[in-house]
């Protein structure tokens, strides 16, 4: 862990110990108005760019849903504090439509509210299990699949954030679309052995998206490569109208933001940063699944998987199979005698090329298409299907894996 996270957490619990009567204070003056003015505590992780993203969002869009709490006021409580901040900007934004509790004031309240079944009725608990073995953000309730963002740019920051881009190179008049790859530098700079994740399947090669880049500039589209913390240039970046953001001294917290919200759609790894489609209400297409967990088939996503082979025989296990294995990690995958299969640069493209086609309107499945959609929405647990399922699986995909639906 590296030494500022180390003095960090130092002054968060030295400053918690030391305001702790004031807290007291504050709790029992929140429970006195709070019932009245129907308030809610909402906590919010502010170390993890998704969290920090999308679940803001995703309670604002709740609360409107929700006629019965139409009056009801959300407090904002960030959590995770003991880490650095994701994103800044994202955080000044959502400060500018929200109110907001500091963690040091909010943090014990939320913990003694908790305590008791009468104090949870003054917190906001995000509805996003889904009953049986699947517990994941993904919002099977569709409140975020239509409407507006909550999340708002001043017209300072959009006029200056384009002139940024345009000095980059990027042309707002054509189609923008951003891809993120994910890769092991983003826990290793950012937070240490704080979230040492034992998922080491979901980074990817950032070669194998080259192909994929290219044809997407060969349709018209401007690709711009999103990431933070990387661990290599994007080659196919020296070609027109790709772009690596990511690395080439243009990159800022309030950039990385509005991109996704102009993009036309995202092409992500299943990480933190794609979780601001789901906030501005943009098509993503994710590479690389292997978790049944991460098929978010209630918003409109659609996804391609590594698949699971046994190392011994070669054998790949089916969809059926697969969705009966406990949960994934590098470890499990290991005892199981398992390894995952990487989707290739072919197949990377294919999602892309059915990406850009949908997004300008040319897309037109076959029947045959339309039936693998269905056989694999039908092997899919019941609690799939218990809400509206508004993505999928690539079309390219399946029509070059049809054992696997089998």
């Amino acid at each position: 862990m590296s030494l500022s996270i180390v003095l960090l957490r130092v002054r968060v619990s030295v400053l918690r110990v030391l305001l702790l009567p004031l807290s007291v204070i504050a709790l029992l003056a929140f429970a006195v108005i709070g019932q009245r003015l129907r308030l809610l505590l909402m906590p919010l992780n502010v170390s993890r760019v998704g969290h920090l993203g999308v679940d803001a969002e995703y309670a604002l869009s709740e609360i409107d849903r929700d006629s019965s709490r139409s009056q009801t006021r959300l407090i904002a409580v960030p959590i995770r504090v003991d880490l650095p901040v994701a994103n800044h900007a994202l955080l000044r934004a959502w400060k500018d439509c929200m109110w907001w509790i500091p963690g040091w004031l909010g943090g014990p309240m939320l913990w003694f509210f908790r305590l008791s079944e009468p104090g949870r009725r003054f917190v906001y608990s995000h509805p996003k299990r889904i009953a049986g073995r699947f517990d994941w953000g993904s919002d099977p309730y569709g409140v975020t699949a239509d409407g507006i963002s909550h999340l708002k740019f001043s017209a300072t920051v959009r006029t200056q954030s384009i002139r940024q881009l345009q000095s980059m190179g990027l042309d707002f008049a054509r189609p923008i679309v951003c891809l993120h790859v994910r890769d092991d530098q983003y826990h290793n700079v950012h937070s240490g052995n704080a979230w040492r994740e034992p998922h080491r399947w979901r980074n990817l090669e950032l070669s194998a998206f080259e192909l994929a880049a290219r044809s997407l500039a060969s349709r018209g589209f401007q690709v711009v490569r999103l990431g933070v913390h990387t661990r290599e240039s994007f080659a196919a970046a020296d070609e027109v109208a790709i772009f690596d953001y990511a690395r080439n001294g243009h990159r800022t917290d309030v950039l990385d933001v509005f991109l996704v919200s102009e993009c036309a759609f995202m092409i992500s790894t299943s990480s933190g940063i794609d979780s601001l489609t789901q906030t501005f209400r943009k098509p993503l297409y994710n590479v690389g699944l292997i978790a049944p967990s991460q098929l978010y088939i209630h918003r409109r996503i659609y996804s391609i998987l590594q698949r699971f082979e046994h190392i011994e025989t070669g054998r790949c296990l089916s969809l059926a199979e697969s969705l009966e294995l406990p949960k994934i990690s590098d470890h499990s995958l290991t005892s199981m005698g398992l390894r995952a299969i990487r989707n290739s640069a072919e197949e990377i493209a294919e999602l892309a090329t059915e990406a850009a086609e949908r997004f300008l309107g040319n897309w037109c499945p076959t029947e045959e298409d339309i039936d693998r959609q269905n056989r694999f929405v039908a092997l899919l647990p019941s609690e799939f299907r218990q809400f509206p399922i508004r993505g999928g699986i690539g079309s390219g995909f399946l029509r070059r894996h049809p054992e696997w639906l089998a």
